[in-house]
């Protein structure tokens, strides 16, 4: 089939907006490029969540291009920066949609951002592929046109809970950011009202620092749990878990993978000690599976830092170049129908499959816990 042209030969970039193609286009990859949109916190707080985020799925596009690209054109990736901030996201997301030549959007940071970005992506009919988020309503018919390429928050915490009702735990504890009670804490109960246990306590913390840390414990040590589960960001976590931890070194911690481990690893040092982890992607040391050897080689090649995060990124972004190989047309509305075409892209932990009906692309959770001379085992 022939294929029109429907993007222009210039990009149109908004201030504050940065835009690569894998970092270099190479002769294989020519002519006016795919693009793709992305608002992520590139900097403040969230700036490490977004900007590995963006750095996979750039380094996904890299190696899509060096193959010659999508029917020999380059894929782009237009980022903006958001700062984490709801509000920033939905004007970005606004200013997305309005440029047609952006065909996706992909890449997004935080429940609040990922949230408002997925409901207007479902409002105009564009595709949001990847978001690093587990959100329910990411899951949701109110976000028709996302395909989410990591499991749910629902699937880590039910990984969690199976593990340690196995292990004869009963009474379980959940730190939360205090903006997202209302959705978490009834997702934990359901959970375990289906899989038994109790939640015993809940105590919430501060997306954006510490300052609600000191509350927080006194409630968790007036109720003690036998685990304790977090969801919540870096800003606030590693004060409360540097303090937290050395005095319940028995109590098993588990954070659920929204968080940047390696810089939660590095600032707590030898507190990390006992702490755990779910992971929606296989740990970057099992080069035994080919998507991370070949992640491997593109951050090498790029100078990106090799994260979870990252590599969630670069997962993220050989999803979406596929789905633009399935898609049979050029317009937004074919790029849907492309992604509910990706029924087996062979990761080798895993397979990202969706379908007209289906748009949750994995399922896959592991469980991690920091040793204190071991690293993660």
């Amino acid at each position: 089939m022939k294929r029109r042209t429907f993007l222009g030969s210039g990009v149109s970039l908004p201030l504050g907006a940065s835009i690569a193609a894998g970092w270099s286009l190479p002769a294989r990859a020519s002519g006016s490029p795919i693009v793709v949109g992305q608002s992520a916190a590139l900097t403040g707080a969230q700036a490490g969540f977004g900007t590995a985020i963006r750095d996979g799925i750039q380094a996904a596009l890299q190696a899509t291009n060096r193959g010659g690209g999508i029917n020999g054109r380059p894929v782009s990736l237009l980022s903006l920066d958001d700062v984490g901030d709801k509000a920033r996201t939905e004007a970005n997301v606004a200013a997305l949609v309005a440029n047609r030549q952006v065909v996706s959007l992909t890449g997004f940071t935080t429940r609040p951002c990922s949230e408002a970005a997925a409901m207007m992506a479902a409002r105009d009919s564009i595709a949001l592929v990847g978001a690093f988020s587990g959100t329910p309503l990411l899951y949701g018919e109110k976000a028709a046109t996302t395909f989410t390429t990591r499991a749910s928050y629902e699937r880590e915490l039910e990984a969690i809970v199976r593990h340690y009702r196995f292990l004869g735990a009963e009474r379980f504890g959940f730190v939360h950011l205090e903006d997202a009670k209302s959705t978490n804490v009834p997702l934990l109960e359901s959970i375990l009202a289906r899989l038994g246990g109790k939640l015993s306590v809940t105590a919430g913390v501060d997306r954006k620092g510490p300052g609600m840390n000191a509350a927080a414990i006194k409630t968790l040590e007036g109720n003690k749990p036998e685990v304790l589960i977090i969801l919540a960001n870096n800003a606030p976590l590693t004060s409360f878990l540097r303090e937290y931890a050395p005095r319940t070194l028995v109590l098993p911690k588990m954070v659920i993978s929204f968080v940047d481990r390696e810089k939660l690893l590095a600032e707590l040092g030898a507190d990390a000690a006992g702490v755990g982890f779910s992971v929606v992607v296989p740990e970057y040391t099992k080069e035994k599976y080919t998507v991370v050897r070949s992640f491997l080689h593109e951050a090498k090649s790029m100078n990106i830092a090799v994260t979870p995060v990252s590599l969630e990124g670069y997962i993220t972004g050989l999803a979406l170049a596929e789905g633009l190989r399935q898609a049979k047309g050029e317009s937004r509305a074919a790029l849907v129908e492309g992604m509910g075409r990706v029924s087996s892209l062979d990761l080798g932990y895993t397979s990202i499959r969706f379908s007209k009906s289906e748009r949750t692309g994995s399922r896959f959770v592991d469980l991690s816990l920091a040793s204190r001379n071991a690293g993660l085992v």
